[in-house]
């Protein structure tokens, strides 16, 4: 078998005596190959370059379409900043240029008179000076009922002058409870003298006990407080009983007993047993018993209100039948 030798240079020079078929796909087969090399060598990192670039013009809209929903709530973020904004400035001119510490201490006492609390202590603590203000932190103990004592902190957080209330705790005391919560009060840091721009407040939570019980009371014992109504003012200068400097939640009646007319009540408190009237004084809020029957007695307590009037409230002590 004879073997087909290929002679390329042969076939070069002797081109021009190709025929016309063999001419052109000679031509068309080197065209391909010209471009195919072109392809490989120039138009790989162009293509490259044109799909990164689709890739970002695609992120790019992503990104135009975010932006877009963010710009159609900038008129409404903004006003938002600027309601947020003449917030703070009202609080800081609200601030008083010196100490409140006399002002948070008077408050302090007519409230807890007001809810009818006894206050145990008030201590203020040492001043905490801040970049811009100073902060008065005063420590404070009342004992009282669980809704006198939720009107209380109410009132508090409800004063003219920034006040905030801090770190509560609340254990029986008795038949009463104590709470002891840290207040706090602010003023400039770089001002001397003077008192603080009033600043008309937004209306605030009132706490409003009517229909709620009482949790550190059995349901069988609740008793809904009214809020009184208006009555003259005590005498200041009345001498107090010993009776008076106890709480009323303090005593248990006992018994009752009777001389001709007269009628008594027998109250227990301390260990100890006392025998009053109709007229006597009881409790340290001008208690004054107005009646007495074989299973209770009535008394009418005076409180003053936020605004300084005195309020007359109505209260019942019943008859201890396990005593």
């Amino acid at each position: 078998m004879s073997r087909v030798r290929l002679d390329v240079g042969s076939l070069y020079h002797n081109a021009a005596t190709w025929p016309l078929a063999g001419k052109l796909l000679s031509g068309c087969a080197l065209a391909g190959l010209v471009l195919l090399v072109g392809d490989r060598l120039y138009l790989d990192a162009s293509q490259d370059r044109l799909r990164q670039a689709e890739l970002n013009g695609v992120a790019l809209e992503q990104q135009l379409a975010q932006k877009s929903v963010l710009a159609a709530g900038l008129e409404q973020r903004t006003q938002q900043l600027q309601v947020l904004r003449e917030q703070v400035e009202a609080r800081w001119r609200q601030l008083p240029g010196e100490s409140a510490m006399p002002g948070l201490l008077d408050d302090t006492a007519r409230l807890a008179l007001a809810n009818g609390l006894l206050v145990e202590s008030i201590t203020p603590l040492d001043e905490q000076a801040r970049p811009f203000y100073i902060e008065q932190p005063v420590q404070i103990g009342v004992s009282g009922t669980f809704h006198d004592l939720a009107r209380f902190v109410n009132a508090l957080g409800g004063l003219s002058r920034i006040t905030t209330v801090h770190d509560l705790a609340l254990r029986p005391d008795g038949k009463l409870l104590r709470l002891d919560l840290l207040a706090r009060t602010y003023w400039h840091a770089q001002q001397s003298g003077g008192a603080g721009e009033y600043v008309a407040q937004a209306p605030s939570f009132v706490y409003d006990p009517q229909g709620l019980r009482d949790p550190f009371q059995p349901l069988a014992v609740q008793v809904t407080r009214t809020r009184g109504r208006p009555a003259q003012a005590p005498d200041l200068a009345r001498p107090r009983g010993i009776l008076e400097a106890l709480a009323v939640d303090q005593f248990e009646m006992v018994g009752t007993l009777s001389r001709g007319m007269q009628a008594f009540v027998l109250l227990r408190a301390a260990s100890e047993v006392h025998r009053l009237a109709v007229g006597d004084y009881l409790g340290p809020h001008h208690g004054r018993i107005t009646a007495i029957y074989a299973g209770h007695i009535e008394l009418v307590e005076l409180f003053p209100d936020e605004q300084g009037d005195w309020l007359e409230r109505p209260r019942t002590l019943a008859l201890n039948v396990n005593s």
